[in-house]
């Protein structure tokens, strides 16, 4: 799923790409389609979105409660990132099928133009993907069929509309917004709390703005819309609106929340800075520290109702990063 438009590379790279990428086995390029350096970010959307949820009233002005982990049932909660990853992997792999003539001329090295993975078995591989993690969501996570069967559709408008329209970039975000929606009805839950969609629509512009903010940079002479960097900076600032609403918010967590919100915030500007210093690989870099910084974003989400959370969904952001090492996050 490539969020920055078609770089071109020198003839002698392309070639040692498509020997590398014929090298590998099945398994490297199953998780090469399925992009699994991003499944990190899965995991976090699905923790921070059952957390504040878990924590939420029915009104925005409530201050949400202080969650104890042990809310969330780990014999729902395995199945409920097992099945996301499976969707997840699902939709990018079927992007892989969708995009294999625009890969074949920008970027050969892709396991369907390198000749490494038949189209026929990546459309099975992403099907089957697709279908076995909306089972396992809607059957043993519990999640809310509707929003599950809303972000399947939405997964395939995306993969079949991305390289034929330019608004594709907001059925991305909203494929991370049904996710969040899925995820937050996990166990028995029905009810989506008015702040729950608030931090889910924070976390689909934010993944709006990492597309708009590097597709602007990557044109020559062209700068990015400055609404874009709004959005990268989007979850910092809701959650400053937030400690001023509730401004009784006790300590602990007024401390966490400005600690986690300045590190978003500093991930962001730091991301700007590196794409537009006009260094090779640079946007491509750029973007993969922003969608590693959705984990962040989550963790900022959770300092405001279960601060215990905090901590592991920090963790998810380095290894996002390092798993990137290997596996391409775009």
């Amino acid at each position: 799923m490539d969020f920055t438009g078609p770089e071109r590379t020198g003839h002698s790279k392309s070639i040692f790409l498509l020997k590398a990428s014929k090298s590998k086995g099945f398994l490297d390029h199953t998780l090469t389609l399925g992009r699994v350096s991003n499944l990190p970010t899965v995991w976090s959307n699905c923790l921070a979105a059952s957390a504040i949820n878990l924590c939420a009233h029915d009104w925005v002005r409530a201050i949400p409660d202080w969650g104890d982990l042990n809310v969330l049932d780990p014999l729902l909660l395995l199945p409920l990132l097992l099945g996301a990853s499976l969707l997840y992997m699902g939709g990018c792999t079927l992007n892989d099928a969708f995009d294999q003539k625009f890969d074949a001329q920008y970027n050969p090295e892709r396991p369907i133009p390198s000749g490494a993975i038949s189209p026929t078995r990546v459309w099975t591989l992403g099907s089957a993907e697709l279908g076995l993690g909306a089972w396992m969501l809607i059957d043993l996570a519990q999640c809310e069929p509707l929003w599950i069967g809303a972000l399947v559709l939405g997964i395939i408008l995306y993969d079949a509309l991305h390289k034929k329209w330019s608004g594709g970039v907001m059925l991305m975000g909203g494929c991370r917004l049904l996710l969040w929606a899925g995820a937050a009805t996990f166990g028995v839950s029905e009810t989506i709390y008015p702040l729950t969609w608030i931090w889910g629509a924070t976390l689909a512009f934010y993944v709006v703005g990492i597309s708009l903010f590097a597709r602007g940079e990557a044109k020559a002479k062209e700068e990015a819309p400055k609404l874009s960097i709004v959005f990268l900076f989007g979850p910092a600032l809701v959650a400053l609106a937030a400690l001023i609403h509730w401004n009784n918010l006790d300590p602990i967590r007024v401390f966490l929340v400005n600690l986690v919100g300045l590190l978003i915030a500093w991930i962001a500007f730091d991301a700007i800075l590196q794409m537009r210093g006009g260094k090779k690989g640079a946007i491509g870099s750029g973007v993969s520290r922003l969608l590693a910084g959705i984990c962040v974003t989550d963790a900022l989400v959770v300092s405001f109702c279960m601060p215990m959370l905090i901590a592991p969904l920090l963790c998810l952001n380095p290894l996002a990063l390092w798993i990137q090492k290997r596996f391409a996050a775009t």
